[in-house]
């Protein structure tokens, strides 16, 4: 069967056609494949739409040159052409291949909607670099699995359709039809990782063994099965487990640890978060079995990890932001007031809480910086300690101190919207009430 042949074959197994067809163009000879390929693949399929986008990343002197020959090449096909130039700064302990990869894939993110595919040219030789240097990391199976031929891409999908091609069909491609690709030179450096399989390992290799490539790409798709499997048997965990984006720790318990790990990772990539380390998972199942009035806190790249009445939580960095300010707040021109801890307070008319004078100082403080240690809550007996109040009405320990305190002048008369001054209470909804959203 012919390259294209099996390159149609790949669409025709799809469940669902989609719309719009995104080729990430570097201009390189997988890249350029791809193209001739999909380019032939729409002429009779002509109903789909084709965007080719380059993304520069200005790593090189020539950059600018290469985005130029692919503009040219794209245009001569008479195909819409787009480039995005992406900034890298490579931070300590961070890789220039890693960090150019994530900035390059946000760039083409913005092109894939929910009708839209994402294609790039990996190919058979990739997917052995992939698994190779999963293998030296000590990876689990969803690492050693390496690159699916489909999997969900920002709002749309990501799709491989020469992972089982190798880089010498792909050349004799090329040649066959003639085509002009761009060699980079750094792909030569040994000083990468994947170079140094690409040009010393895999040689040898395949030197040896002729069908090691073939093999590599057989076990591969086992254990992408065997995460199949997986993550079939998660998804029936998590069902059971999640509330609101939470997981029951109770429930999480009575799993055999190895469905706890399992169902936890599974958690961590539907919440779109980077799977944890073992250590991070170890110490998240230690402390999700912890007492109940233990602190439980794990520390993650994207936030952390924290438990509350038996639920385990996960939080972005934003959803954890204290503030140090105090705002005076105009409730005339400002019915919403967007607060720097990422939270905001609004008011509307209707409510129990006794609207401002025209000469009253409406201002918002948090609990940190007030010296108040109790209240006098509408509808409780007595007075009672702003701590015990935040407990009563359920607050997360970390939302305790992002709650917005309102003062009338020097008076405190309201928490959030949660507790309003018994002497600011205005009977028969006669007043105003005040709306906190957690998170803006």
């Amino acid at each position: 069967m012919s390259l294209q042949a099996r390159f149609n074959q790949f669409f025709d197994f799809l469940p669902l056609t989609p719309q719009r067809l995104v080729i990430a163009f570097s201009g390189g000879l997988d890249s350029s494949v791809l193209l001739h390929l999909t380019a032939e693949y729409l002429k009779s399929h002509r109903h789909i739409e084709l965007l080719v986008v380059h993304v520069n990343h200005g790593l090189q002197q020539q950059a600018n040159s290469w985005q130029s020959c692919c503009q040219q090449q794209v245009e001569a096909l008479g195909l819409p052409f787009v480039a995005e130039l992406v900034d890298v700064e490579v931070k300590a302990r961070s890789s220039l291949e890693a960090v150019a990869r994530e900035k390059r894939y946000q760039a083409l993110a913005k092109y894939v909607d929910a009708h839209s595919c994402l294609l790039t040219g990996h190919h058979a030789d990739d997917q052995f670099e992939t698994f190779m240097l999963a293998l030296k990391r000590g990876s689990g199976l969803q690492g050693l699995a390496a690159m699916p031929p489909v999997r969900d891409f920002a709002s749309g999908q990501l799709l491989r359709p020469l992972l089982p091609v190798s880089r010498a069909e792909l050349e004799a491609y090329a040649q066959q039809k003639k085509l002009a690709w761009i060699e980079d030179p750094s792909n030569q450096s040994l000083e990468f990782d994947r170079n140094f399989l690409r040009h010393k390992v895999l040689p040898e290799l395949s030197t040896r063994w002729p069908q090691w490539l073939e093999s590599t790409q057989r076990s591969v798709q086992f254990l992408q099965e065997s995460v199949d499997l997986l993550e079939e048997l998660a998804d029936a965990d998590y069902q059971q487990l999640i509330l609101e984006q939470t997981l029951c720790c109770d429930r999480l318990s009575q799993l055999s640890l190895k469905r706890q790990r399992n169902v936890v990772r599974y958690w961590f990539k539907r919440m779109g978060w980077a799977y944890p380390s073992q250590a991070q998972l170890e110490q998240i199942l230690i402390q999700a079995a912890a007492q109940q009035d233990a602190k439980v806190s794990v520390v993650l790249a994207e936030g952390e990890l924290r438990r509350f009445q038996a639920r385990l939580y996960l939080l972005k960095k934003y959803e954890l932001l204290e503030s140090n300010t105090v705002i005076v707040w105009d409730l005339n021109s400002m019915p919403v007031l967007k607060l720097d801890n990422n939270t905001q307070i609004a008011w509307q008319e209707g409510g129990n809480l006794l609207p401002p004078s025209s000469t009253t100082t409406v201002s918002v403080k948090f609990r940190t910086h007030i010296e108040q240690t109790d209240f006098d809550a509408a509808r409780r007996a007595g007075r009672r300690s702003i701590k015990k109040l935040l407990q009563e009405c359920g607050l997360a320990p970390w939302q305790r101190n992002r709650i917005p305190f309102i003062f009338y002048d020097d008076v405190l008369v309201a928490i959030g919207d949660c507790f309003i001054q018994k002497e600011y209470e205005c009977p028969y909804n006669k007043g105003i009430t005040l709306n906190w959203l957690p998170i803006c």
